[in-house]
């Protein structure tokens, strides 16, 4: 199994009238991720209590295969409409490994 060496974190709240419609945008997305990108290793879209919160956390092999992520055709084309469902600004991580090895990341 390859490692990850990137990943990312992103929480975003979406407009409640919008919530199915990203929800759809969204799952559509995951499967395309899954069935097209070897190198994304995780790509998990999470909730908790509230039904209009979205928790996405996404593992790649290295960065220049997030970049590829955010490339693919099917990201591009459903990218405006779901920014358009979203009520505010996302939180965005992008995370390394914090040990390897054993010892703490230099």
């Amino acid at each position: 199994m390859k490692a990850a060496t990137y990943a990312c974190y992103m929480r975003v709240r979406t407009k409640p009238e919008k919530r199915d419609e990203f929800a759809r945008l969204v799952l559509e997305l995951q499967a395309n991720v899954r069935n097209h990108e070897p190198d994304t290793l995780v790509y998990e879209i999470l909730q908790g209590d509230d039904p209009n919160e979205f928790v996405f956390f996404e593992c790649f092999t290295d960065a220049a295969a997030q970049q590829r992520h955010q490339q693919m055709p099917y990201h591009v084309a459903m990218s405006a409409a779901g920014w358009a469902c979203l009520d505010g600004q996302p939180v965005i991580e992008f995370l390394r490994p914090a040990l390897s090895g054993g010892g703490a990341r230099a």
